[in-house]
C-alpha cells in the first residue's frame, strides 16, 4: 500500500472514531479560499476543518488551516501533523484498519487548533491523547497553550523555504544584510546565504506583533501582495517610527516574482501561528532560538544563556535607574535581562512612560554586525509589546573605536576592508553619512535606509557583555593594520604596560569597558576562562586587581559555558570600579553545579562572609578570598580543584623538597617541531618514519621503518612497499605522536624522521610524497628540538590515549609541537625529572597549573612550564638520585594504562561514596570494575618520589591522591562532555 497523507488520515479517523468522535474524511465541497478541500471535517460544538500534512512540510498547514478557519460557518479549524518516518516504516508495518492503533501508537503527533483572533492552541501528543485533545478543544474550549519548540520549528521550515527562494539574490545584498561586511570566507558567506531567510521571518512575524498591537501598522494581507516588493509598503509604515535594525533589511526585494506564492503561504503560516498571542517571555525565546545553531556558530554568534545573564544582572544592577551599556549584544540577553532587573527594582508602577525611558536612554546594545542588531532590537521591544517604541538605542559599529562623548548612528554598517578582521570594520563619527547612493567597494562606509535618531554614547553605570572571543581570537591573527588600529584605541592602556600582541580580542573589551565607567560603576562579564590565566591576557588582569574590586567570579561544575553552542571553559565576573581601594571586602568565588542556584542567598553570602572562608550551599561553593592573597598570574586557580584536600597533598610532598622552578635548572625549553612562521615547512609527516604498529596513522603518514642497525634504516612506503636504505646519519629519532605510547621511555621506539635528502634515493623517496625536496633549515630545527626529556605542552587528560605527561629517551629524539622539549638535561636529569613529572604528585601540580581551552583539553603555556616546582637538583644527595633512577630504570618500559584507569587501579572503591561511584561509572562505563585492582608500577614510582623527600604515612597519603584526582578528572569529563 501506498502511505500518503489521506492513508494515515483515514486511519486516524476511523481511530477517532471508534473514539467518539464524528470526524470526516476526503471532504469533496470546494471552498471560497481556492483551496480543492479540507482532509477533515468534525462537527461537535461546532463546524471545524483541519489539515493533514507530513511533518516536514507542516509549516504550510498552519496557512491552510487559517484559512479554512475564515471560511463562513466555521467555528475553527486544526492541523495534525504526522512523522516522515511513517513515510517509510509505514509500509513495511503493513497499515490497514485492523491495526490501526499498534500501527500509529509509536509515534508522537504536533498538533494545533485555531480559532480567528485567539491563540494557538499547539501540543505534542501520543495517538491516545489526541481525542482527548480534540474534545477539549472542540467542546471544551480549553486554553490554549504555545510550543516554543513546535512555534520554533515551523518558523524554521519556513526561513529555509524562503532561502531556496533566494538562492538567485545578489551574493552582496546577503552579505551585507547579514554580515555588514563583504567576505572571502566560504564559511561566513554560506551562513549569509542561511541566515537571510530567518532574517525575513523574524520580519514578518515582528511585524504581526506590531500590527496587532497598533493601529497605525495595517494587518499584512498575503492576498493584497502583487509583488515581493510590496512588503516595503507595509515595513515602511514602521520605519516611519524607527525600529530600524528590524527593518532596515530588504531582504524581500531579492525575491524572484515567481516566489510570491511561496510568500503568500509564509504569511498565512506565521499569521496562522498567532505569534501576537503568544507570551511574550516565549515568543523571546522563539526569536531566540530560531536561526539555527550551526549557522550561528559560523559567524560566531554564541548567544548567552537565559541563567547566565540573570545571574549578572541581579548582581551587578541595585538601582531602576543604572544606565546600562553592552557593546557585543548579539541576541540582546544581557540587555533584556538587564530591562527584566531594573523593572524589578521599580519603586512606582511599571507604564509606557518607564519603558519608554529603559528602551531609549537607559539601556544601549552595539553590535558590528547587522543581524545581531536585529535581534537585539526585537528582544528589547518584547519586553513589553503593548507599548509603542519609538526608538531602540541599538547600534551597528565596531565598539573598539567607541567612546563617550562620540555619536553612532543606528543606521550605520561597515563594509571593512579585506585584509582586516571580518566583522571588524571602520566606522567614522562625526562624518554627514551619504545616502544618496549606496556604496560597496571595499574599506567604504555604507548607510542603508532612512537615517535614523543618532545615538550619543555617555557614561554608563554597567558595562554588560559577552565579548567575541571566537575565530581569530588572538589579535596575532589580525591584519597589522587593525592591530595599529587597535593600539591607538587603547594607548593609555599600550602605555601601561597591559596590550600583549597576542592577547584575546575579548581583552580589548574590558579596556573597552572602563572608558564608560565612573568610579562605582560595574563590568559584568561572560568571558573565556582563559582570561584570568592566559600570559597575554594580564593586562586585564592587573587592570582588574589594581583599578577595581572584583567582586564575583563564577565557573560551573556541571558544564563548562555559559554561553549556547561552544565548548570553551568560561567564566563570569563582576568587578567595581574602585581606585581607591580603601578596603578589602574579598572576592566571591563561586563554583556552581547547575544553572538553578538562589542568587540572592549567594549575594547575602558574599556580603557576610569573611575573607578566608567558605561555604558549601545548595548546588554552589563560596570561597571568599581576600585581594592580597589573589594570584594575579591565575585567577582561576581557585576553581582548579574541587577537593580542596589535593593541595594539601601536594604541601607535604613539598615540604620534603628543596624546590625551585623549572626555569632555574637551565634545562633548556623549546616547543617540540610545528608551525614555525619563518615560512619552513612544519611537521613535515612525510618526513617520519613510522613505528609499523604505531597507535595510528594519518594520510601524510607514507613510510614506516622496516628495520634498524647501526649505520643504517631501512623505510618501506606503506602503499607501495617500496624500500629505502638510509644512513644514520640523516636519520634522528622521533616521537610523532604521544596518543597511545604506554611506555614513557621511548628509547626503543621504532620512529625515526628523515633529515635531508642528500642519500641515496632520496630523489624516489620524495617521488612518493607531495614534497619536491627537503628544506635546508629542516635538519637544524630538528637538531634544536631534540632532548631526552619532553613534558606534554596540549593535552585530553579525560581521553584512554593519554598515559603519561613526560617522556624520556636515551637518544637525543625529536618530540612533536604537542610537548615542550628540555634539550640540555642530561640523561641523568632527564629520568629524575620524567619521574618526577609522571609520578602522581607531577600530575597534581600539571593539574594544578592547567590552562583550559576547549572542551577536555589542557594547555601549559611556555610562562607556566617555566614556573613548574621541581626539586633543586643539586639538593639531591647521591642516594636520592639513584632511588630515583634505579626506580625509574624499574617501571619506563611498563605498559601502563591511560591515566584515568591507573588512578582507578590503585583506588579502593570502599573508599568512594555512592554518587561518586555512578559519575565514574556515567563517565567512564566499566571503569569501577577495576577499581582497587592494583597498578603497582604507579605506586612504586609514587613511594621513590616521596622517600626521597623523606615524607612518612605514605599510603594514607597516596590513597587520598589517587582517589582524588581521580574523581577531579572524572569531574572534568563529566563537564566537558
Amino acid at each position: 500500500m501506498s502511505v500518503t497523507e489521506d492513508t494515515i488520515t483515514d486511519l486516524l479517523a476511523g481511530y477517532l472514531r471508534d473514539e467518539g468522535i464524528r470526524a470526516l474524511t476526503q471532504i469533496s465541497d470546494t471552498y471560497p479560499s481556492g483551496r480543492s478541500q479540507p482532509d477533515w471535517e468534525i462537527k461537535s460544538g461546532g463546524v471545524f476543518w483541519g489539515e493533514a500534512k507530513w511533518e516536514s512540510s507542516k509549516w504550510q498547514g498552519f496557512g491552510e488551516a487559517r484559512d479554512y478557519g475564515q471560511l463562513p460557518g466555521a467555528s475553527g479549524s486544526f492541523l495534525i501533523s504526522y512523522p516522515d518516518k511513517l513515510k517509510q516504516e509505514g509500509i513495511q508495518r503493513g497499515l490497514t484498519g485492523d491495526i490501526t492503533e499498534s500501527s500509529l501508537a509509536d509515534y508522537k503527533y504536533n498538533c494545533a487548533f485555531l480559532r480567528r483572533d485567539e491563540t494557538t492552541d499547539m501540543a505534542t501528543l501520543t495517538l491516545e491523547e489526541i481525542p482527548q485533545w480534540i474534545k477539549e478543544n472542540t467542546e471544551e474550549r480549553r486554553e490554549a497553550e504555545a510550543d516554543t519548540d513546535q512555534v520554533v520549528d515551523v518558523l524554521r521550515q519556513m526561513a529555509r523555504r524562503l532561502n531556496e527562494e533566494l538562492q538567485s539574490a545578489p551574493e552582496e545584498n546577503l552579505f551585507r544584510n547579514v554580515l555588514g561586511a563583504s567576505t572571502t570566507d566560504e564559511e561566513e558567506a554560506e551562513a549569509a546565504r542561511e541566515t537571510a531567510g530567518f532574517l525575513l521571518i523574524n520580519q514578518i512575524t515582528f511585524y504581526r506583533v506590531l500590527s496587532s498591537n497598533f493601529e497605525q501598522f495595517p494587518e499584512l494581507d498575503a492576498d493584497e501582495l502583487d509583488s515581493p516588493r510590496d512588503l516595503s509598503d507595509y515595513f515602511e509604515r514602521v520605519l516611519e517610527k524607527d525600529y530600524t535594525p528590524v527593518f532596515q533589511f530588504e531582504i524581500h526585494d531579492d525575491l524572484p516574482q515567481s516566489s510570491l506564492d511561496v510568500l503568500r503561504d509564509t504569511i498565512k503560516s506565521i499569521n496562522g501561528v498567532s505569534p501576537e498571542r503568544i507570551n511574550h517571555d516565549v515568543l523571546g525565546k522563539v526569536f531566540h532560538e530560531l536561526i539555527p545553531k550551526e549557522a550561528r556558530k559560523k559567524v560566531a554568534a554564541y548567544y548567552t544563556k537565559n541563567e547566565a545573564a540573570d545571574i549578572l544582572t541581579h548582581l551587578a544592577i541595585d538601582s531602576a535607574d543604572s544606565r546600562v551599556i553592552d557593546p557585543a549584544c548579539g541576541s540582546g540577553t544581557l540587555l533584556a535581562s538587564s530591562y527584566l532587573r531594573k523593572k524589578e527594582l521599580l519603586s512606582t508602577e511599571f507604564n509606557a512612560e518607564v519603558h519608554d525611558q529603559f528602551i531609549t536612554n537607559d539601556l544601549t546594545g552595539i553590535d558590528v554586525m547587522p543581524f545581531a542588531a536585529h535581534l537585539s532590537c526585537i528582544h528589547l521591544a518584547l519586553q513589553a509589546p503593548i507599548y509603542e517604541t519609538d526608538e531602540v538605542n541599538i547600534g551597528i559599529a565596531d565598539s573598539t573605536e567607541l567612546r563617550p562623548g562620540l555619536s553612532v548612528n543606528p543606521l550605520s554598517f561597515v563594509l571593512p576592508e579585506s585584509s582586516e578582521q571580518r566583522g571588524l570594520g571602520d566606522y567614522s563619527s562625526g562624518q554627514s553619512p551619504d545616502i544618496s547612493e549606496e556604496k560597496i567597494e571595499a574599506g567604504s562606509t555604507t548607510l542603508d535606509a532612512e537615517l535614523g535618531s543618532t545615538m550619543e554614547l555617555t557614561t554608563k553605570d554597567l558595562v554588560i557583555m559577552n565579548p567575541p572571543f571566537t575565530r581569530g581570537e588572538s589579535v596575532a591573527r589580525f591584519s597589522p593594520d587593525y592591530k595599529n588600529k587597535l593600539k591607538t584605541r587603547f594607548d593609555r592602556r599600550d602605555q601601561k604596560g597591559h596590550l600583549h600582541g597576542k592577547m584575546s580580542y575579548c581583552s580589548y573589551f574590558f579596556f573597552l569597558a572602563d572608558k564608560f565607567l565612573e568610579e562605582g560603576g560595574r563590568i559584568a562579564a561572560v568571558v573565556p576562562a582563559t582570561v584570568l590565566n592566559k600570559k597575554s591576557d594580564n593586562g586585564v588582569r592587573q587592570m582588574l586587581v589594581n583599578e577595581y574590586d572584583v567582586e564575583y567570579v563564577f565557573a560551573r561544575e556541571d558544564e563548562p559555558n555559559y554561553s549556547e553552542d561552544t565548548d570553551l571553559r568560561e567564566v563570569l565576573i563582576i568587578a567595581r570600579k574602585d581606585n581607591t581601594h580603601d578596603s578589602d571586602s574579598g572576592t566571591a568565588f563561586v563554583s556552581h553545579d547547575g544553572l538553578d542556584i538562589d542568587i540572592d542567598e549567594i549575594q547575602t553570602l558574599a556580603e557576610t562572609t569573611e575573607t578566608g572562608n567558605s561555604y558549601n550551599g545548595n548546588n554552589f561553593t563560596l570561597q571568599k578570598i581576600s585581594l592580597e592573597s589573589l594570584n594575579v598570574n591565575n585567577l582561576f586557580a581557585p576553581f582548579l580543584l574541587t577537593n580542596r584536600e589535593l593541595n594539601t597533598c601536594w604541601e607535604k610532598l613539598a615540604n620534603g623538597f628543596e624546590l625551585t622552578n623549572l626555569e632555574s635548572l637551565d634545562v633548556g625549553l623549546i616547543r617540540g617541531i610545528g608551525s614555525n612562521a619563518d615560512g619552513i615547512m612544519h611537521v613535515h609527516p612525510e618526513c617520519s618514519l613510522n613505528d609499523p604498529a604505531a597507535h595510528t596513522f594519518g594520510e601524510r603518514d607514507l613510510f614506516v621503518l622496516e628495520e634498524k642497525s647501526s649505520d643504517h634504516v631501512v623505510a618501506r612506503h606503506r602503499h607501495t612497499d617500496e624500500t629505502f636504505t638510509i644512513p644514520r646519519e640523516d636519520v634522528a629519532p622521533n616521537l610523532r605522536r604521544y596518543a597511545g605510547q604506554k611506555e614513557m621511555d621511548l628509547s626503543d621506539s621504532l620512529e625515526y624522521v628523515v633529515l635531508n635528502d642528500n642519500w641515496d634515493g632520496a630523489e624516489r623517496y620524495l617521488e612518493l610524497t607531495d614534497e619536491d625536496s627537503i628544506h635546508y633549515k629542516w635538519s637544524d630545527r630538528v637538531h634544536k628540538r631534540r632532548g631526552h626529556v619532553a613534558l606534554v605542552r596540549r593535552v585530553d587528560l579525560t581521553a584512554p590515549g593519554t598515559h603519561h605527561l613526560a617522556y624520556y629517551s636515551e637518544e637525543n629524539r625529536l618530540f612533536n609541537e604537542l610537548l615542550w622539549v628540555l634539550p640540555n638535561a642530561t640523561r641523568q636529569e632527564g629520568k629524575i625529572l620524567a619521574a618526577w613529572f609522571n609520578s602522581t604528585f607531577g600530575w597534581l601540580q600539571s593539574f594544578l597549573y592547567r590552562v583550559e581551552t576547549r572542551g577536555a583539553w589542557l594547555t601549559w603555556y611556555r610562562y607556566i612550564v617555566k614556573e613548574y616546582r621541581v626539586p633543586r637538583l643539586s639538593s639531591l644527595n647521591e642516594e636520592d638520585r639513584e632511588r630515583i633512577t634505579s626506580t625509574f630504570d624499574d617501571v619506563k618500559n611498563a605498559e601502563a594504562p591511560s591515566i584515568y584507569q591507573q588512578l582507578a587501579l590503585n583506588t579502593d572503591p570502599s573508599e568512594l561514596s555512592e554518587e561518586q561511584l555512578n559519575d565514574i561509572e556515567e563517565a567512564y562505563d566499566g571503569l569501577t570494575e577495576i577499581l582497587g585492582g592494583g597498578f603497582q608500577s604507579r605506586r612504586e614510582l609514587d613511594k621513590a618520589i616521596l622517600d626521597a623527600g623523606g615524607v612518612e604515612q605514605q599510603d594514607e597519603l597516596l590513597n587520598e591522591l589517587y582517589r582524588g584526582l581521580l574523581y577531579e578528572i572524572v569531574s572534568l569529563k563529566l563537564m566537558m562532555d
